[in-house]
């Protein structure tokens, strides 16, 4: 019986470690991915619900390029984007859809080597199948109130923070 302890203790000690080593590893990659982020000014995000399916459903998105995932959580947003203000480039883990309900908001992809903005005003739509590269800002003098709903697979989360894409059209 003690023998049986001595190995259960040992075995929960060794879980104990690789789990610290692989949290310091993913916290440094998370870390490093992030600090050359571009962050974002003058926005302000409200979570309005959060909820997770019963069991995971399977979505095919199509907008632009085709994605099928795996969908186990659903939320959604309130997004105010000040005169000026702008959401730095990031991703989202999984489809989501933008509603603009006020203002206008300038919407740049990572991808467009001409980095021409697309101006969405109140009462438009975007579907982003996830995983795209993006920036948003406000060039008007009104803010900007978009509703957001993402949905997310296991594990999947609202926004990851990426880094310029690097393309000389875009100074921002």
């Amino acid at each position: 019986m003690s023998e049986i302890r001595i190995k259960s203790r040992k075995a929960r000690w060794t879980v104990i470690q690789i789990t610290a080593v692989l949290a310091v590893l993913v916290g440094s990659v998370v870390w490093a991915r992030t600090s050359q982020a571009t962050p974002g000014s003058g926005v302000t995000l409200v979570k309005l619900a959060d909820g997770t399916l019963p069991e995971t459903v399977r979505v095919k998105v199509k907008a632009g390029s085709e994605n099928t995932l795996d969908i186990f959580r659903i939320q959604t947003y309130k997004i105010t984007i000040a005169p000026g203000g702008y959401t730095g480039w990031h991703q989202h883990g999984g489809p989501h859809m933008i509603v603009v309900a006020e203002g206008a908001l300038t919407y740049y992809k990572g991808d467009d080597p001409t980095c021409t903005g697309v101006n969405y005003p109140a009462g438009s739509s975007i579907l982003d199948p996830g995983f795209t590269t993006h920036f948003v800002r406000n060039e008007g003098s009104v803010d900007v109130v978009n509703y957001v709903t993402q949905l997310l697979p296991i594990m999947g989360i609202f926004r990851i923070d990426i880094p310029a894409p690097g393309n000389p059209n875009c100074s921002f």
